[in-house]
């Protein structure tokens, strides 16, 4: 009888299920959770609230915030292979332990003070040379660490999935616009998103309509509301803050155009879900953005007004003259599906334990 290996995956950023790590553990784990392998045994490290989310077909562990400072030494010795999902971690295992790490992005070395830099790089590059494999979601991403860490640990580039947005639409949101096209942006309100430039291109661009959909509840999108009132733009701009599922489903099926002016990104996950949709992508040229959004998105050759509403009319031009291009452009986003996502982890977790499934590996449904 094959005595399975244990595989510890964390997912304690399931504790702030409306960002971006939370919902990449989410999805994580209920692929993972379809994945039955002869020689593997996951546990899942989750918030207590979230014990059982996944089903019965893997194992759960908690910890308790501050009360549980030394998880890691409780469990080290209870698992073969422990996986980071993210960089910003609390709890990481003795070097007994096997340990993967996953680094999103180092957007901090343009965003934060040289002190902070210089303490987080400090930090990262302790986790790094602990770790027995690295792993970049983004070609972007590994180029930055082989440029700003002294690499020692062999990286490799696991694409995060992303899903499909929802085929029930539902009505209309109450709060969204009663008539006219509008364009879309979606994303927590970070100074990367470089959501004023929007502001600015929508008081430039007479008879246009914009959504920003995503949590504002930040200084910044204080800054960004604030911009808005002062442009007068309150019946042309709407911030409606975190939607649902069915709300975002119809905002991607509705509006004109998706607009990604991001500065700073890992992946540039609302560039895939327009696509899932057919429609055109309008992003900026900056970081991870090209490597994304491929040869099927526009780029914004500036963030000047002027120059950015002749991009999107340019594009739009385009666009409606090639309607062949929908069905490609779908196509290599169904590319980005999170049960690739979890099979090539679990690719990765066989090389490093030695423990092949040797073709038994089987991926179920929920």
């Amino acid at each position: 009888m094959i005595t399975r290996k244990r595989i510890l995956i964390d997912l304690l950023r399931l504790r702030f299920p409306n960002t971006g790590l939370g919902q990449v553990c989410m999805a994580y784990g209920r692929a993972l959770a379809r994945i039955n392998h002869p020689a593997m045994q996951f546990t899942f490290l989750v918030p207590s609230e979230m014990t059982g989310i996944f089903g019965n077909t893997v194992d759960y562990i908690t910890a308790r915030p501050i009360k549980d400072l030394f998880c890691h030494y409780r469990l080290s010795g209870q698992f073969d292979l422990w996986h980071s999902t993210h960089q910003d971690v609390q709890y990481y295992p003795n070097k007994q332990v096997i340990y993967v790490l996953t680094i999103h992005d180092l957007n901090f070395i343009r965003e934060k003070s040289e002190r902070k830099i210089k303490q987080r790089t400090k930090n990262l590059y302790s986790l790094v040379q602990r770790a027995n494999a690295v792993v970049a979601i983004s070609n972007f991403t590994k180029r930055d660490m082989k440029a700003h860490l002294a690499l020692h640990t062999p990286v490799e580039v696991i694409y995060n999935g992303v899903d499909k947005p929802s085929e029930n639409t539902g009505e209309r949101p109450a709060w969204a616009f009663a008539d006219g096209e509008y364009f879309f942006a979606i994303g927590v309100f970070k100074p990367n998103k470089n959501y004023q430039s929007l502001v600015r291109l929508i008081y430039a661009y007479p008879g246009t309509q914009l959504i920003i959909a995503g949590t504002n509840d930040t200084a910044y999108g204080k800054m960004i509301r604030d911009m808005i009132r002062d442009y007068g733009l309150q019946q042309r701009i709407l911030t409606p803050g975190v939607v649902n599922e069915t709300e975002k489903a119809w905002l991607y099926a509705h509006c004109r155009a998706l607009l990604f002016p991001s500065t700073n990104e890992g992946m540039g996950l609302p560039i895939i879900e327009a696509m899932h949709r057919g429609k055109p992508v309008v992003a900026s040229a900056m970081s991870c953005m090209p490597e994304f959004g491929g040869d099927y998105a526009y780029y914004f050759p500036s963030f000047d007004p002027t120059v950015m509403r002749a991009t999107i009319e340019e594009s739009l031009m385009h666009y409606h003259r090639h309607p062949e291009q929908i069905l490609a452009m779908q196509h290599y986003a169904a590319q980005f599906s999170w049960d690739k996502h979890a099979e090539e982890y679990v690719k990765l977790f066989e090389r490093l334990l030695n423990c092949e499934a040797r073709g038994t590996l089987v991926v179920g449904t929920e």
